[in-house]
């Protein structure tokens, strides 16, 4: 039986393989987990899309996908391609919906974003997911929100009631910040030019006004800061609203590994925004990446930082680094037979589906080689 899997694993490794594509369509499409009260009165619905991988072996790893648009605009159901390929990887993708600053203001947010993961916690089973490798990944407002649900987990100010299920923790093992904003009383402190600024963060109509709900005239996060020794009511708790929604007050020594990424002529948020969460990670001795894009905006990264993000999670979902794990499942079992195949006849196509994902797990024989004389050592690997 030996020498035959051999043979096969020989006659395999002439045959190039294109990695697995799954189709971009929610596997579970628009999964209600909570019903919330809207600050106007009314409820809404609390919905998720749920996207199982192609390839891998559950339980799956999964990445919350949170979208941006200043807290006020965007949907759940526009997930980048980005992170729908992390699919190919065998990770699997949740985008959930939250209240929008329209709706009511902070903290629903991140109330929203807590109760979906512990839905998620609380539902693994059901949707094959392994409830001990949860990353979340995020832009702009997404990006913070990703950034608070690391930062703050167990915090109560922050855990609200969403969904129920508080019994299960929303905390999250991996963090993906792409250009959130953090200190929303220093955003416009925080504007150099060049770039320039095309908000007014001080002024009453900008994303963090609405979003602690002082956007009416002559108010606004500029009238908060003038007054941020004011005793007189409502300035202390507009204060103590507004330091709840930065990421850094919530910093300590148990937050997650974070990767940070920034664009150098972004004139929506200010970069500093980013630097002093990178500032306060490091002080805390936190595992952290921060990368600031050179030339980029409000988003258009190079694939580079793309990949790096994807391998930062990866990384993260795959710590046991086994020899023969091609696919970076944590097994070594006949999944591996495609990716061992690719590693050695076609690397780019292996690295294209498993973007930088321990691209020497396939060197069995440790020569810092993947070739013919690994074949060996995988079989023995599948078949002890």
């Amino acid at each position: 039986m030996r020498t035959g899997f051999l043979a096969f694993i020989i006659a395999m490794s002439f045959v190039a393989v294109l990695p697995a594509l799954g189709q971009n369509q929610p596997t579970f499409n628009d999964v209600a987990f909570g019903v919330v009260p809207l600050d106007g009165g009314g409820n809404v619905t609390l919905m998720m899309d749920i996207y199982l991988p192609p390839v891998g072996r559950p339980p799956f790893p999964l990445v919350i996908w949170i979208h941006g648009g200043g807290w006020q605009g965007g949907t759940y159901n526009n997930v980048p391609a980005t992170a729908l390929q992390l699919r190919n990887d065998g990770v699997a993708i949740a985008s959930t919906r939250y209240r929008l600053s329209g709706e009511a203001i902070f903290p629903a947010q991140i109330h929203d974003i807590k109760g979906a993961v512990r839905f998620l916690r609380a539902n693994a089973a059901t949707f094959n997911l392994d409830p001990t490798r949860f990353a979340s990944w995020g832009s702009s407002a997404g990006g913070h929100l990703s950034a608070l649900l690391a930062m703050s987990a167990g915090e109560a100010a922050l855990e609200g009631s969403s969904g129920g299920n508080l019994a299960f923790s929303s905390a999250v093992q991996t963090c993906v910040d792409y250009f959130g904003p953090t200190d929303i009383l220093n955003m416009g402190l925080d504007i150099t030019t060049p770039p320039g600024s095309g908000i007014d963060h001080d002024a009453p109509a900008s994303p963090e006004s609405k979003l602690v709900g002082w956007d009416d005239p002559g108010q606004g996060i500029g009238d908060i800061r003038a007054n941020i020794a004011n005793p007189a009511p409502p300035y202390p708790s507009l204060v103590a609203l507004c330091n709840q929604v930065n990421p850094i007050t919530w910093v300590d020594t148990s937050d997650p590994r974070t990767f940070i990424a920034h664009g150098t002529n972004d004139t929506t948020v200010p970069i500093m925004q980013s630097t002093r969460l990178g500032t306060a990670l490091t002080a805390a001795g936190l595992t952290h990446q921060y990368t600031q894009v050179p030339g980029a905006g409000h988003g258009g990264f190079p694939a580079s930082v793309e990949i790096a993000a994807q391998e930062f999670i990866l990384s993260g979902f795959t710590s046991d680094k086994l020899p023969g794990d091609l696919d970076c499942d944590n097994l070594v079992d006949t999944d591996d037979i495609t990716p061992f195949v690719q590693r050695m006849t076609s690397p780019a196509v292996y690295l294209f589906a498993n973007p930088l994902c321990h691209p020497r797990n396939g060197d069995i024989n440790t020569d810092g080689v993947v070739n013919g004389r690994d074949i060996a050592g995988f079989v023995e690997l599948l078949l002890p």
